[in-house]
């Protein structure tokens, strides 16, 4: 696949976020965890930075993390909604974005659509959906970019990219997902799930801002003590929101599963001691908190002092979510390398729990 070059002037400026405000969809795979529905509420209660004009369904399933787990299921799994096939994922997540706008007193219609059922299957097969067709459209009829805030698998926006090229000219991509390029792999949820998709970002050259998860996204967690001063009892969305998280909490188990999963996978190869030496210590007590991973995509476009972050040539990802060496004449991204936590939840919880 071909696409168009940027100038590299202009890419420099395509990765300065714009004062004012900017034209933004979101792209999330709203029911799988709690964070993407923090995610949307800020977006649309923010609208002086942002004109939200689409929000779409992306796809998400579990069975990426099975192996992870020596094959087992992770239906029960406290803290995650359990998809058995992506299909089922964005469907789910179609109807929680379109209860939150529900809930805001905002009518869905022309503005929720419904994502891929599907991931590509290579870098060279996109799949359609509503979704996709309508980025390309709102993207290529405006002078003005479109600014997409992407929070699950890529999958939608790879399959609008290989559909229209001329894309990458008319988008600049906010994606959370993968780890910070000093790991030796990108091994991570959103990423793992459809890799022919992330090698289509990271190739084609569309402006990218990306956001890891680890000792980046990772250091916005938000405490239970927080949630119950915070968002209980202000608001039908606020109390909705904060209901979701303290239900995680009764499940402490939760912190103790997600610590392995992130110790077998998210931080391979970032310890230099075995698995059978680790297991003779255990976890016992558990401090109460949530990471609320994906607002960390509204937080980079809302004020980039909150996200702090590097110009780099773009990586290279190998079927096996290992970086390869980076070339230095690759096109450039803007990756960002910490998050503010207090700037960023003290904004966010003042604007969700705002009564617009």
């Amino acid at each position: 696949m071909k696409y168009p070059t940027l100038d590299p002037d202009e890419r420099r400026r395509r990765l300065s976020v714009p004062s004012g405000r900017i034209r933004l969809v979101l792209d999330t795979d709203a029911k799988n965890e709690i964070d993407d529905r923090f995610a949307i509420a800020w977006a649309l209660r923010s609208p002086d930075r942002f004109c939200v004009e689409a929000v779409y369904a992306a796809p998400f399933s579990h069975d990426c993390l099975r192996s992870l787990f020596g094959g087992k299921s992770l239906e029960h799994a406290p803290g995650i909604t359990y998809a058995e096939d992506p299909a089922a994922g964005m469907e789910q997540s179609y109807e929680e974005i379109v209860k939150l706008y529900q809930m805001m007193g905002m009518d869905p219609a022309g503005k929720v659509f419904r994502g891929a059922g599907e991931y590509l299957v290579d870098k060279g097969a996109p799949v359609d959906s509503p979704a996709v067709q309508d980025l390309i459209r709102r993207a290529m009829s405006s002078p003005e970019p479109l600014y997409v805030a992407a929070m699950g698998a890529i999958t939608n926006i790879a399959s609008a990219i290989l559909l229209e090229p001329a894309l990458v000219e008319k988008i600049v991509v906010v994606w959370l997902g993968g780890q910070p390029l000093y790991f030796d792999h990108g091994m991570e949820f959103n990423l793992m799930q459809d890799v022919a998709a992330a090698q289509v970002l990271f190739d084609s050259g569309v402006p990218l801002f990306y956001i890891p998860c680890m000792n980046v996204a990772s250091l916005l967690s938000l405490s239970k003590d927080e949630v119950e001063a915070r968002l209980m009892g202000k608001g039908e969305l606020a109390t909705y929101l904060g209901t979701e998280v303290l239900h995680s909490f009764q499940h402490p188990q939760g912190a103790i599963l997600a610590a392995s999963m992130f110790r077998r996978s998210y931080l391979m190869h970032r310890e230099d001691q075995d698995e059978a030496y680790l297991n003779q210590f255990q976890s016992q007590y558990v401090a109460w908190s949530r990471v609320i991973w994906d607002v960390s995509t509204i937080a980079f476009l809302k004020n980039p002092n909150w996200v702090p972050s590097t110009l780099v040539p773009a990586p290279v990802l190998q079927k096996d979510l290992y970086w390869a060496l980076t070339q230095p004449s690759r096109h450039l991204i803007r990756v960002a390398n910490y998050c503010h936590r207090d700037l960023i939840f003290g904004d966010m919880l003042h604007c969700i729990c705002e009564q617009l």
